[in-house]
């Protein structure tokens, strides 16, 4: 009877395991709707971005300081220069990469094509345009064509994203709540010019198999 109700269980594994399917789907224009506990999701990451570049583009605050610049260039068609910050992460995941998230808004903003971003200041992004303005030093290019001093131009605004996450349980059940803050100030004055949170939260039951 034991030898029989084993069979029937490890036959049933073996049928669970061989139902295992997998589908594409385009992340662009699709959401799964999976959550995870521990990390935070890519369509997390896509919604945030997309959301918040949207927002700060049609923010009143934004916009009285884009007449005021383009009247201080006298020029209707000038975009300010504006340095995006790596994501800063505050949550329960230590190894969270949100180079993603800074991916994402940066697209976002150049695709909008209202601001001008800069890769010559801020972390992980300098190296690169500096590295590339050496070749100054080497004879082996044409150096009519190398970059010259006093051409990088500085950034009039910087933007800084971050993400928090908080986690409460009550017995099986364990609610996780995640902040996203993204803020633009601008770097004459000091002042911010444009805030933007939002929260997004899911309940999780804990299975009597689960975790």
């Amino acid at each position: 009877m034991k030898k029989n109700l084993l069979n029937c269980l490890l036959a049933s594994v073996f049928l669970l395991a061989g139902c295992a399917t997998t589908t594409l789907y385009d992340p662009e224009v699709s959401n799964t709707g999976i959550r995870n506990t521990h990390t935070v999701s890519a369509e997390e990451l896509k919604n945030i971005a997309y959301e918040a570049i949207d927002n700060a583009m049609t923010s009143p605050r934004f916009q009285e300081f884009l007449a005021k610049y383009k009247a201080e260039m006298q020029n209707e068609a000038a975009r300010p220069v504006l340095k995006l910050t790596q994501a800063i992460n505050e949550t329960d995941d230590p190894d969270l990469n949100l180079g993603q998230l800074t991916d994402l808004l940066n697209d976002a903003l150049l695709n909008r094509g209202i601001v001008d971003v800069t890769m010559a200041e801020g972390t992980e992004l300098a190296a690169s345009i500096g590295g590339s303005r050496n070749v100054a030093y080497d004879p082996n290019f044409n150096q009519a064509t190398v970059a010259k001093q006093g051409t990088l131009i500085a950034a009039r605004l910087v933007m800084r994203p971050k993400v928090i996450s908080n986690i409460t349980r009550d017995g099986s059940t364990k609610n996780v709540v995640r902040t996203f803050k993204v803020e633009m100030a601008d770097i004459n004055t000091g002042m911010v010019i444009w805030s933007f949170t939002r929260q997004m939260g899911f309940v999780k039951s804990r299975g009597v198999f689960g975790k």
